[in-house]
């Protein structure tokens, strides 16, 4: 975790062997937990670390392929009582936008429920 703010997060992702795809690049999968684990940072950012969001929906658009390091910069968008809306940008050492995401978190109403699909 590199830092976060209210309703933000950065967090980066090194490469390693096992992460990445046959012709050098990293695995999709890795840009997408990567923008998902930001944008939960983010929210907790602004409901505290107990808050019992869960990713309710994710859409990814990948940009471009990754073959170095990953930083991912979110956003909450709009913090809603029950639904949470945000995005995530994941970009290589280069500074070059990889992939690009956008985030729904739902707020249960009571702490200790739990959130089935």
């Amino acid at each position: 975790m590199e830092a976060v703010g209210k309703g933000r997060a950065k967090v980066s992702l090194r490469q390693r062997p096992e992460l990445f795809r046959p012709g050098g690049v990293l695995q999709g999968g890795c840009a997408m937990t990567l923008a998902d684990v930001t944008c939960w940072i983010a929210v907790m950012s602004l409901f505290g670390e107990d808050d019992p969001s869960v990713t309710q929906q994710m859409t990814t658009s990948f940009l471009g392929p990754a073959r170095t390091d990953l930083v991912c910069e979110s956003t909450i968008v709009r913090p809603g009582r029950l639904v949470v809306y945000g995005t995530a940008d994941t970009t290589d050492t280069a500074g070059k936008l990889v992939s690009h995401h956008t985030l729904t978190y739902i707020r249960p109403l009571e702490r200790n429920v739990a959130c089935s699909p």
